[in-house]
């Protein structure tokens, strides 16, 4: 039987303990639910082909999948970063956009063929996200948010979303930004975009 595991934790200094033990469960396959400045999105190991296949039955599956990564150092092991997406990524406000690039062969082929080699590079910018990362030493695989945000609260999470969760680390209520998309998987420059999820690639139209 899936027993889950709900840890209060502090939202600026998180328990190390609890943070382990989310990280030992992740190692262990399970999908957990984090706190980001985007609201609480879900996470597992992108190598973990069971965990994986069982948090992508509550995305759409034409969405890109999404990477949430420590700093741009880790990120540039799954995606290819250039000097105008180094410069974009870095410059953005923390937390306020996911970037389109190309996957490296890193991430798995079965999860980068989605949007044609496309994925989402996200940086949590939330100190428990953070320090958990900072533990793993991998990036973690996360459901892109909804509409642009996370859920502020754990229990607003959708239902479907609740019934696959094993862990989760909560912080209380949420103020999700709003997020942007900015695409930088084409060579022309940097363009920005509102992707609610449920909207192919083909589908968006990308600022001028």
């Amino acid at each position: 039987m899936r027993r889950f595991l709900r840890h209060e934790v502090h939202p600026d200094n998180p328990q190390a303990r609890l943070l382990q033990a989310t990280a030992d469960r992740l190692r262990a396959g399970a999908i957990a639910a984090l706190p980001t400045a985007a609201g609480y999105l879900m996470a597992c190991r992108l190598d973990d082909k069971a965990a994986a296949a069982r948090l992508l039955r509550v995305v759409d599956e034409r969405q890109p999948v999404m990477l949430l990564c420590r700093d741009l150092a880790q990120a540039a092991t799954y995606l290819r970063i250039d000097d105008r997406a180094f410069r974009a990524v870095r410059d953005a406000e923390a937390g306020a956009a996911a970037f389109l690039l190309r996957c490296t062969h890193r991430v798995p082929r079965r999860l980068a063929a989605a949007a044609g080699g496309a994925g989402l590079l996200y940086f949590g910018a939330h100190p428990v996200c953070q320090g958990l990362l900072g533990l793993l030493d991998e990036a973690l695989l996360v459901t892109p948010p909804l509409w642009g945000q996370g859920a502020e609260d754990l229990d607003l999470l959708p239902i479907d979303a609740q019934a696959v969760l094993d862990v989760a680390l909560d912080v209380g209520s949420l103020e999700p930004q709003d997020l942007a998309w900015v695409e930088l998987f084409q060579p022309s420059r940097p363009s920005l975009a509102r992707w609610p999820v449920g909207v192919a690639q083909s589908e968006v139209r990308m600022a001028a």
